[in-house]
């Protein structure tokens, strides 16, 4: 084997070894080989799907219904019983990266996004990325963004429809009141009507005390409904549809209506802050649900393609703590233990099949990493990425239909603790190892002020200590393995001084290339925030030649 690291079987996961997690579902890939799907009359006119991609922020991964909580999910159950669930799905700590990679396919390692977008700060994912929605709408889509969007918002041009979407209605921060849509003193929630919206069409548009939940579901049905009205069948399948649903549930403030945390009022042995976080996570999968059955009144969903993901595991320990679980993982959010970097991710909906991966078997086994959507997803929409030599995703179409592995290792990254600047990590998976550089891999339960480094380490460092983990046998990461495997352990070194050499260093995540002047004045409206960055967009040249 490469590197000298010992043959072990084919990986099964946290999610296989802790095997009550997810023994809802049976495996997908039992077999090495399957069935090829018998075609309908429908299926031969099928060229490529609408594509839904649902993220639910902060979403502990003990939480979903499939996993036995007795949070009421049924709608997302649902969908990933009669999917494919992802076993060993990866994603970042926190939230900007996650972003950032899915909608790029590259690691923080590589666009320089390791930490979240502060308020007054120019930091964003860099100009030059083409994105999802840049790649879909060269291949035709019709492009949505509703949600939190979270990847820059100093400029203009760091906003949804300049990076590749037709419309947007949203926010561009990272949080914000559910009903008062404030974050930090200012407004943030707009419509951008159509592509390179910016100053002087961004409407900011008053959804005071409304919820924000059923305002994003309520959004998304709208446009694609609106899609559907002006579409022949024809013309969907020449042209689909692409929706990015970004929920704010669940993440910080704790808010939803009573009506949702009434359901668990006699669930006596859960905490206040469990309960509301319960009906929170219960409102988002009802807006879901809402969404599903637009889809199919409107004709769409036989052609659709669904993805679910969170953004990290639940904050647990650091962080807005919220109720989140990620038992029996050990960390949260802000961390690089399992709990913080690993979390539910599923594919589903009718076009499964038509894509040729089976409907309603149950679980992927293999590595899968956020990264991975954006290949995978231009793979089945058929257009080729145009920095494909320089993606850290791999295209996971040929394992999904036939259950072998595509990766076998992947990068999980750096991770900070922001009120006092302290880094932790690099960190990667290799087969069942993972090694983080350093004594801790974040703040958990164990040691809420875990010391790190003010600057994130360079990898693979001779004079560093390191924590090895084999996770097929220790899931939890309670025992150090480096002292016992110390060939294991160099390889690993090795493997971390591979990706130090393509490191970018941390974007400054400040306003100092470009000070924040203020908030903007509405009339009718509180102080609103706005891009105010207009001669110097970005500390990152534009040279993406995105447009169609």
């Amino acid at each position: 084997m490469k590197f000298g690291i010992p043959m072990y079987s084919d990986l099964l996961g946290a999610a296989v070894a802790l095997s009550h997690i997810s023994s809802f579902l049976p495996n997908l890939y039992a077999s090495a080989a399957h069935e090829n799907p018998r075609r309908s009359n429908s299926a031969e006119l099928f060229k490529k799907p609408h594509i839904l991609v649902i993220i639910v922020d902060d979403l502990g991964s003990h939480d979903l219904g499939i996993h036995g909580t007795g949070i009421h999910t049924p709608n997302s159950n649902d969908l990933a019983y009669n999917g494919v669930y992802l076993d060993n799905y990866y994603v970042l700590p926190y939230c900007s990266p996650t972003r950032a990679a899915l909608l790029s396919g590259k690691y923080p390692l590589h666009t320089g996004l390791h930490d979240i977008v502060l308020p007054r700060s120019a930091a964003g994912l860099p100009l030059k990325e083409e994105t999802l929605a840049d790649l879909l709408l060269r291949g035709g889509y019709h492009t949505n963004a509703i949600g939190k969007w979270h990847v820059g918002h100093s400029s203009w041009l760091q906003t949804p429809t300049f990076r590749g979407f037709d419309e947007f209605y949203g926010f561009y921060f990272g949080s914000e009141g559910y009903f008062s849509h404030d974050h930090n003193g200012a407004y943030d929630l707009r419509h951008d009507r159509r592509r390179h919206c910016g100053q002087g069409c961004s409407d900011v548009v008053d959804e005071r005390d409304n919820y924000s939940t059923p305002i994003f579901a309520r959004e998304a049905i709208r446009m694609m409904e609106q899609y559907a009205a002006n579409t022949t069948k024809d013309e969907q399948r020449e042209r689909p549809l692409f929706q990015y649903l970004a929920f704010q549930a669940v993440h910080c403030p704790k808010e939803v209506p009573q009506e949702y945390i009434d359901i668990y009022e006699n669930t006596t042995d859960w905490s206040d802050e469990r309960k509301v976080y319960a009906g929170m996570l219960t409102a988002a999968d009802e807006a879901i649900g809402d969404v599903v059955e637009a889809y199919k009144k409107a004709g769409l969903w036989e052609d659709t393609l669904v993805i679910f993901t969170t953004d990290n595991g639940g904050p647990t320990t650091y962080g807005c703590v919220t109720g989140a679980s990620n038992y029996p993982k050990r960390g949260g959010k802000y961390t690089l233990w399992e709990g913080g970097t690993t979390g539910d991710g599923f594919l589903s909906g009718p076009a499964l099949p038509k894509l040729g991966v089976p409907l309603g078997k149950g679980r992927f086994p293999h590595l899968f990493h956020v990264v991975d959507w954006l290949p995978t997803l231009a793979e089945w929409a058929g257009v080729v990425p145009r920095n494909l030599d320089e993606l850290d995703g791999m295209s996971q179409v040929q394992s999904l239909k036939e259950g072998h592995a595509t990766r076998n290792e992947l990068f999980i990254g750096y991770v900070t603790r922001f009120s006092d600047n302290t880094w932790f990590g690099p960190c990667l998976r290799y087969k069942n190892w993972k090694v983080v550089q350093g004594d801790y891999a974040g703040p958990d339960e164990y040691d809420a002020n875990a010391s790190g480094t003010p600057q994130p380490m360079v990898g693979g460092q001779s004079n560093s200590s390191y924590l090895l983990y084999d996770l097929e046998k220790d899931p939890m990461e309670s025992t150090n393995m480096a002292p016992d495997y110390p060939h294991v352990l160099e390889d690993m070194i090795y493997k971390l001084q591979l990706y130090q050499q393509s490191y970018v260093a941390p974007q400054i995540n400040d306003a100092s290339d470009c000070p924040f002047p203020g908030f903007t004045e509405y009339a009718g409206f509180p102080p609103v925030w706005e891009p105010w960055c207009h001669n110097h967009p970005q500390p990152t040249e534009v040279t993406c030649d995105c447009a169609v």
